[in-house]
This record gives C-alpha cells, structure tokens and sequence, in this order.
C-alpha cells in the first residue's frame, strides 16, 4: 500500500506580517464600502451663497421652447399676442392657470443646491444613475438673440425638506438640484395644455342617474328621498347620496383629447366603454341682474349629460367621452363609478319622513292594525292670530288622528311614538342571497301624497326579524323593536 503524503506545513506568519495583511485587508473592504456607500446614499451637496441661476431670462424673452416628457409627445410654444401659442395649433386656446404655471417656471429659475461640479463616470456617478439619460423631461429653449440653453431634468432628489429633482444644463458639467414646485410644470403631458370647459353639474338639480355597463344602476329623486329602481327597488341613504352628488359636482377632467368620433371611439375604448352614465336634471330658473339693475328670470328646460368611460390610461386614470369630447380625467376624481356598489346607498333607517311630508302612519302586528291620518294645521298664536316667525312665515303645528275618529288626539303622544319609529335601524346586513320565507310578524306602513312605503318585518332567527322594504330585504333588526312599537301605541 503507498502512502498518502502528507501536505508540508507552512511557515508560520511573523506578527509584523500579519498586521500588513490585517491592514491590506482594512482597506479593501473600506474601499468597497464606500463605493456601495457612495451610489446608495443621498450625495452631499454644497448650498451655494449665491444661487445658480439655471433659467436666468426673463419669459419674455423667449422666441420658442421644446418641452418633451419622457413618455409623452413633445411640444414647441411661441410667442404669441397674449402669451405662449403652441405650435401647430395657433388657433387652439391653451389654459390660462397651466400657461401661467410654464411661463413662471421658464423665468429666472435657480439651482437649489450643486450636488457635484462634475459627474465621475469612474464612480458610477453617470447621467443615467440620476435619471437624465434618458432625461425625465428637456426643455430647450431659444432666446430672440440666438441664445440656446437646455435644461435636463431627472429622478426626484433625497430632501427631508422640500421636494427636488436633480438636474443639469448641457454645456454645463455640473449636477444641480432644483425645487419640484419651479419645474413640474415641465412634466404635463401636451394635450393638458389645452383649454376646455369642465362640467358644472348641480347635484341638487339632478333627478335621476342611470348607470349601466360594468355597473348596473338606477336611481330617481323625490321629495322623501332618492329611490333605487335598478338593481333592485329600495329607498337610498340620504347621506350616501348626498356623498355621491357631491363627488358628481367634483367631476373634473385633466385634457381633452379632442372630438368624439368613430375612430377616438375606438382608440379610447369608446366604442364599448365600461360604463355608462346618464345624467338627467331637472328644469330650473336662473334668475339674475342685468347692467342696470333689472331683474330677469331665465328658464332652462330638462337637460340630458352622458358620460361614457373607456378604457384606464395606465396611469391611475381613465379615458371619456362627454358633450361630444374626449377626455382623460384621473380615477381619483371619476373612478368612483366604475365602483359604484348599490348596496353601500341602502337605507338603513327606514322611518325617515319627516312628519310634515307624512299623511299616514299604519301599524300592523300582533293582532293589532291601526292607521294614524296626520297633517299640518296653522298655529295659532295666544291672541288668535295666525302665527308667523321673524320672516312673517307662517307657522304650523302637527295634528294626528286615528283613522274613523272624529277628533285629533294628544299630538305630543304621537310625536313621541314616531320618533320611536324612527329609531328603526338595521343591526347589521342579511347574508347573501337570503330569501324571505315564512309569514310577516308585522309592518309598518308610510304613506304621503308621492309614495308609500311598507316595512315588513319577517322571522331570521331566533332574536332577529329580516327587515323587509317594498319586498326587498338587506338588513335584520331585533325581535324586541316591533314588540316595544306595538306596546307603545298611543
């Protein structure tokens, strides 16, 4: 059998040796550390006494400027009568708020601070490790003397402060920042540059709101609140729909895009939009004061508005058709009916009429059916006169009877139960797909000169009744309520 040989061994290492190779060692890493350090930390930069001025002309100035995106279509201004026209479309009106916005930004414009006085791509330090290759936006600009300056615009820069961007001028080796607010404007896309005219709706003019699409949804006003007809029939919360009308007052648009035609139809996802919304208000009077102070009275028929949403622009919005216009418009501000859920606008309380909008209370459970006629009279003050307030309004008193009795009773009695009816709410909702079955252990029946409403109380559970309205049943409400509003008829 050969032998293995045995590996030599080595020379021990003298103490001066190994603090060189502890030292070598030191370095290294400390080297690397930096340059990871370096590229991943925020680079100091040096707050300069005197600023630098990047844009240092006045916007007057200017004989035209490029303004190109990084993901949308570049456009030229120039001068025109009354500001910046752009090119191509001289004719077109630009918005005054967004051309006031560029034209503030294209003045005297200085660097907030100077990062480097000069980029090292030895280190890394390149245009494309801050976001300037290619640039997030260019803006080059040509004075009426011959001048050119151009302004690169890259990632956001760490500040705790204010928000910056970094930044360079070509022809210039040094990296700057400036502040976000003096260069955002840069970053409109060409078409938000144009003027048009936002809708001006008025949610309390409106009288009914169809929606169909991915969304299927209907709903008319009346005097004792919105209805739902579709997708099933149920009265709508007041304060959910007076949520909802306020965000279709809010409604605003960011560009418009151009005409409604077959070919933007299809473009935008027009041609079969997800949802479509349909706008019905009501006729109304404007009223006003002319020059010289006479008074006209103008009447505006029933309007229709149809509002179409197509396809989403891949940047948190959506695209529209409106009054014969395409537009894009965020999902912030219109993305709320493509989630539009009938069930969150349901009533929940629904003893709701106010009792000068009341004409019939009717009561039936436990063997018991009792119907409560009530009105308004005129109030009579203590001199016999008919009451009035500070506006020489005149005012009114509750006044009920029993159905078939010749005489009003107490109307403080009944002002008392009705307000116990109206303390009617669902404890919580009914699961999905619930059918009622079984025979009604009551109702309670609302009636006034547009509307009846039936609130039907059937068996759930043990301790719960299914609270039915007009048929249709959401929510369930204890067993004790019907017991406790029988026991306390007046």
């Amino acid at each position: 059998m050969q032998k293995v040989p045995r590996k030599k061994a080595r020379k021990a290492a003298s103490p001066k040796m190994v603090f060189l190779l502890l030292l070598c060692a030191c370095l290294v890493t400390g080297a690397a550390v930096f340059a990871v350090r370096s590229l991943s930390r925020p680079i100091p930069v040096t707050e300069t006494a005197e600023k630098v001025m990047l844009l240092k002309r006045k916007a007057e100035e200017i004989a035209s400027v490029r303004i190109a995106p990084l993901d949308s279509e570049a456009y030229t201004l120039l001068p025109g009568d009354n500001g910046f026209v752009m090119a191509g479309f001289e004719e077109a009106a630009l918005r005054e708020s967004v051309m006031d916005e560029i034209t503030l930004s294209l003045g005297n414009v200085p660097a907030e601070a100077v990062v480097l006085p000069e980029l090292n791509p030895a280190q890394g330090l390149t245009l494309a490790a801050f976001g300037m290759e290619p640039p997030q936006a260019r803006v080059e600009i040509t004075y009426q003397d011959g001048e050119k300056r151009e302004l690169l615009l890259g990632n956001a820069a760490p500040n705790q402060d204010t928000p910056q961007r970094y930044c360079m001028i070509v022809g210039d080796p040094a990296l700057y920042t400036l502040l976000e607010a003096d260069c955002e404007a840069f970053f409109h896309e060409r078409e938000y540059l144009f003027s048009f005219r936002q809708p001006q709706l008025d949610g309390s003019l409106l009288d009914r709101i169809d929606v169909t699409g991915d969304v299927v949804w209907s709903a008319y006003y009346t005097p004792s609140g919105w209805q739902m007809e579709a997708p099933f029939v149920y009265p709508l919360s007041v304060q959910r729909m007076d949520a909802l009308l306020s965000r279709i007052e809010s409604m605003g648009f960011e560009a418009y895009l151009g005409a409604e035609t077959p070919e933007t139809q299809a473009q935008y996802g027009l041609d079969a939009p997800e949802v479509t919304v349909r706008l019905t208000q009501a006729a109304t009077v404007i009223t006003g004061e002319t020059e010289d102070g006479q008074q006209v009275s103008i009447p505006v028929p029933e309007q229709e508005y149809l509002l179409r949403l197509g396809r989403e622009t891949g940047k948190s919005g959506v695209y529209l058709s409106w009054a014969g216009g395409v537009y894009k418009a965020s999902n912030f501000l219109l993305g709320f009916w493509k989630t539009l859920n009938p069930h969150d606008l349901a009533l929940t309380n629904p003893v709701n009429f106010q009792v000068n909008n009341l004409d019939e209370v009717t009561i039936e459970a436990a063997g018991v059916s009792q119907t409560y006629e009530v009105r308004m009279v005129e109030s009579v003050a203590e001199n016999n006169q008919i009451a009035v307030d500070e506006y020489g309004q005149t005012l009114y008193d509750l006044a009920a009877r029993r159905a078939g009795e010749a005489e009003d009773m107490d109307a403080e009695a009944f002002a008392a139960w009705y307000r116990q009816l109206a303390t009617l709410s669902g404890d919580g909702a009914l699961p999905d797909g619930f059918v009622l079955s079984g025979e009604s252990r009551g109702t309670v029946t609302l009636k006034n000169d547009h509307l009846t409403r039936v609130i039907g109380f059937y068996p759930f559970d043990a301790l719960h009744d299914a609270l039915a309205i007009d048929g249709v049943a959401l929510f369930y409400v204890s067993k004790d309520w019907l017991n406790e509003a029988v026991a306390a008829m007046p």
